[in-house]
Parts: C-alpha cells; sequence; structure tokens
C-alpha cells in the first residue's frame, strides 16, 4: 500500500520535476541583438535596433570603432566595403565622410553616441564589443561617452585580453565588463578576481558544466551568435544568462 502511495506521489510530481529540469533556477535569460541583427534590416544601424527592440530584445550589441577625426561608430570590419556603399578603412574617414554614406538598404551609419542614446530611450542594455584591443586611450573614451550619455550602469563592454579587463577593472571600474573565454587561457576564478562580471564564449563550449562553474564564481555567460533555435532551447535548459543571436524575431518564433 505504502509503495502505490509513493508511486502516486511520484506521477503527480512528474510533469513539475520534468520542468524543473527544463527550467533550471534561474532567471530567464536576456536576449541579445547581435549588430542589431541582419535578417529584416542591415547590421549595425538604428533600424535594426529598433526592429530588435520590438521583438523584446533586452540587449543590443554594436562594434564602436573611431572615425579619423575620433568619432565612435558602430562598424564591425575595418573596412566600409562590405556594408555600406563606401570603400576604405574607418579609421581614415571622417565622421562627416561617413555620415554621406548608405548600407545597402538605404540606411544611415550611426554613432555611438547616437546608439546610446536610442538605448536610453528604449530602456535597453548595450553591449559595447571592443575593436582596438591594444590601445587603452580607446577604452577611456568609450568609457567617457557612456558616463556623458547617462548609459554608465546600462553598457557592457566586451574585452579580449587580460591588459584591457586590468585597465577597466583599474580606471573604470563602475563599468561592467565581459572577457572572451578560454582564450586568453585563464580560469573562471580568475577572470572573476581580475574584475569581470561576464565571460563570452563559443556556443560549444557553453555546457551545463560550464555555466555551472561560472555562476559559482559569481560570472554570467554569453555565448557568440546562436541562431538555430535547438541550441536555443538547450542553452536555455543549461541556465544560460544571456543568448546573442541575428534573429530577434527567433524569440517571438519560439514563444519565449
Amino acid at each position: 500500500m505504502k509503495k502505490i502511495g509513493l508511486l502516486m506521489v511520484m506521477l503527480a510530481l512528474a510533469p513539475g520535476l520534468a520542468a524543473a529540469d527544463n527550467h533550471p533556477d534561474t532567471n530567464p535569460p536576456l536576449w541579445m541583438a547581435h549588430r542589431g541583427g541582419n535578417v529584416e534590416a542591415d547590421e549595425n544601424t538604428i533600424h535594426a535596433y529598433q526592429i530588435a527592440a520590438a521583438y523584446g530584445m533586452k540587449i543590443i550589441e554594436c562594434d564602436p570603432r573611431l572615425t579619423k577625426d575620433n568619432v565612435f561608430i558602430s562598424m564591425h570590419d575595418p573596412l566600409l566595403d562590405r556594408t555600406t556603399s563606401g570603400k576604405g578603412k574607418v579609421s581614415e574617414m571622417t565622421i562627416a565622410e561617413i555620415k554621406a554614406l548608405r548600407t545597402k538598404r538605404g540606411d544611415p551609419v550611426p554613432t555611438i553616441e547616437e546608439i546610446l542614446q536610442f538605448a536610453k530611450g528604449a530602456g535597453l542594455m548595450v553591449y559595447l564589443d571592443t575593436k582596438d584591443q591594444k590601445n587603452m586611450d580607446y577604452l577611456d573614451q568609450l568609457a567617457s561617452l557612456a558616463a556623458e550619455t547617462g548609459m554608465e550602469k546600462m553598457v557592457i563592454v566586451g574585452l579580449w585580453n587580460n591588459r584591457q579587463l586590468q585597465h577597466m577593472s583599474l580606471h573604470h571600474p563602475q563599468i561592467t565588463t565581459c572577457i572572451s573565454w578560454p582564450w586568453p587561457p585563464n580560469s573562471l576564478k580568475r577572470v572573476k578576481k581580475m574584475g569581470a562580471s561576464w565571460v563570452g564564449t563559443l556556443a560549444p563550449l557553453a555546457t551545463r558544466s560550464m555555466i555551472q562553474r561560472a555562476h559559482k564564481q559569481g560570472l554570467k555567460v554569453v555565448t557568440l551568435e546562436i541562431n538555430d533555435p535547438e541550441t536555443i532551447r538547450q542553452k536555455i535548459s543549461f541556465g544560460i544568462d544571456a543568448l546573442q543571436t541575428d534573429n530577434p524575431a527567433l524569440k517571438k518564433q519560439l514563444g519565449l
């Protein structure tokens, strides 16, 4: 009789246990639009970020590069050729020259200040994927821009080496940072000790075990862009903290 009663209890609890396994005891992940997305609009444009916001993205990712006259624009490549009507290096063009260009679908190239102001009005966080990994003045200027726009607490600065992280932790500790992992070859414990709040990694490396180990160190985890539903659901079940995608519509399509 006791065995029958125990079996009934287990059957009653089974749906809840299964749900708990699929949805770990963490907050739902934040959705991040990689370059704003590139399916319904050109990447790194205000139009793309507007679409991302409409689909419920909470973070927009952009690529800060400096023009010849020291203005940050959002451009993934060092060259203008792939994404705009122009040719040549971003670093050899003035902001006026770049503003005269258009992306493939006819949008202007935004400055990082314009993106920060848009995000501020929309209540979005901004992931600043640093493009100059050697010049610490670049980081200082980026931090100053975040402060000037009132977005210090709403940006995550993506870093690629220990020197960058040490500089940000020493000079701009109020700004949230994310460092690439496992390259440079740091332990998660060391990454946290150096001041990072997030680690960014490749999707295959973001296993359940890796995410749990990061969480034990007080670190959050994001991966490079994921665009297939199966992998997205898997990473959610692992407890990922942020999902980055090129297609913001996936959030709605998956009912998440």
